[in-house]
């Protein structure tokens, strides 16, 4: 190749690294928002199946949690596999036998015992998502660009709950078709953008011949040969998860918190499920995931522009706002839509704020791009547990007297356990190592 050749080839790099970043995360994140509708819908149809098979919370909160338990095995495991053998791999395998999975539930979901067995399958091959997508980003955006990115990425599960749920109660409320559509279509989907993903994704720039972030920032900016992203080892990524205490506290402020979120998100609409306004306090809830894009956007940027991207205080702070407004929006009967919205969205903003930096912007600041998978599916993981947990006790809750109560009692003090926890943790920060 010729001196002006490869000068202007290498001239045109950082635009070639700008599209890619632009590929990169958009596929990431609508692949991730898909993954949404294939788990969230089980939420909106199950009272209609509690209905029609005259099953109890109970027995459907065991189900929930039998996907739950699931996923947390699956983060642990799968976290360390995204590192071992990429994200491209790990994600489309995921997405795909999950579309599977809800094709099969919509056909003989009828049979409680195969509906919790396939749902706890579908919850290990819906934990190959999440990590492997955090470390593909890891290896795409350098530190300083982190906290906006991870931000964004958040997003994609907000939303794609809130896709979940507008699909899930079209098919099944407003077109009054049965449940089993609820999984039918959203399989189909998924298998489609599972293909997708893989064409268009791949795992770090050196895999196109691109430089590395560390020697981007080094300003070697030139063409080299594609290689694999290489793996540094089991030894590696255990140091990276047990050396750091941020990672130890991460994965218990994010085990309180998933109680919150997925206890709403897996009985709200359980909750409003006897109202004579079913429908229209069923759309109320989509303000939840709403509130929290917002919240996810606005947290991380507030903690890198006036924390110097300390990522505790205002976790800290937000779990112990967020015990408040539940406790404000118990108070609320589910019709009044003119405060329960507003309320809504306010609840979704600090459940997800504070979520999107635990279970992003962390893992790819404290475990670095190298082990960014393995970092984030043993927070995720402990996470997961939280939300089995969870599920069952509010299943057992709805059973009982007085259970609404019960219920939001039991959220408000998952919040303020991690409030109270995650304030020994206040001034930690990245340190520089030699893998961003």
């Amino acid at each position: 190749m010729s001196e002006d050749l490869k000068k202007n080839i290498d001239q045109d790099i950082p635009g070639k690294i700008k599209n890619w970043r632009i590929r990169i995360f958009f596929t990431v994140w609508v692949t991730y928002m898909i993954y949404y509708i294939g788990r969230v819908n089980l939420g909106i149809a199950k009272p209609l199946m509690m209905a029609e098979f005259d099953i109890s919370s109970t027995i459907f909160g065991g189900i929930g949690s039998a996907f739950f338990y699931a996923y947390a095995f699956g983060q642990f495991f799968n976290g360390f596999l995204g590192d071992k053998l990429g994200p491209r791999r790990m994600v489309t395998l995921g997405i795909i036998v999950s579309s599977g999975i809800n094709l099969i539930i919509g056909v003989v979901g009828q049979f409680v015992w195969v509906l919790g067995i396939l749902w706890g399958l579908n919850g290990f091959f819906q934990a190959m998502g999440w990590a492997p997508s955090v470390k593909t980003i890891a290896n795409w955006f350098p530190p300083k660009q982190r906290g906006k990115w991870s931000g964004r990425l958040g997003t994609s599960y907000m939303i794609g709950g809130a896709l979940a749920w507008v699909i899930a109660i079209l098919i099944t409320v407003t077109f009054g078709l049965t449940w089993q559509f609820a999984f039918i279509i959203p399989g189909i989907i998924m298998l489609i953008i599972g293909i997708i993903n893989y064409v268009s994704i791949r795992n770090a720039p050196e895999e196109v011949g691109l430089p590395t972030i560390e020697e981007e920032s080094e300003g070697k900016i030139e063409i080299g040969d594609t290689k694999e992203d290489e793996y540094l080892g089991f030894k590696y990524t255990l140091k990276a998860i047990f050396s750091n205490k941020t990672v130890i506290f991460a994965a218990f402020g994010l085990f309180c918190l998933n109680m919150v979120r997925y206890g709403i998100t897996e009985w709200l609409p359980t909750l409003f499920y006897f109202d004579s306004a079913y429908e229209l306090t069923l759309w109320k809830t989509i303000a939840f995931p709403v509130g929290g894009a917002i919240g996810a956007l606005t947290c991380t940027m507030i903690s890198d522009k006036f924390l110097k991207r300390r990522r505790m205080p205002i976790i800290s702070i937000l779990f112990g706002l967020l015990a408040i407004t539940l406790y404000i929006y118990s108070l609320l009967p589910p019709v009044d839509l003119a405060a329960g919205i507003p309320m809504l969205m306010l609840i979704g903003f600090l459940t997800f704020g504070p979520h999107v930096l635990l279970v992003s912007t962390i893992p790819m600041e404290f475990g670095t791009r190298k082990a960014a998978s393995s970092v984030t599916g043993f927070i995720d993981g402990f996470g997961y547990i939280g939300a089995a947990i969870s599920t069952q006790v509010v299943g057992i809750i709805l059973d009982t007297p007085d259970n609404m109560d019960m219920a939001y009692l039991f959220w408000i003090i998952a919040a303020l356990a991690g409030c109270f926890v995650l304030l020994f943790n206040w001034k930690s920060v990245p340190k520089k190592k030699e893998y961003f």
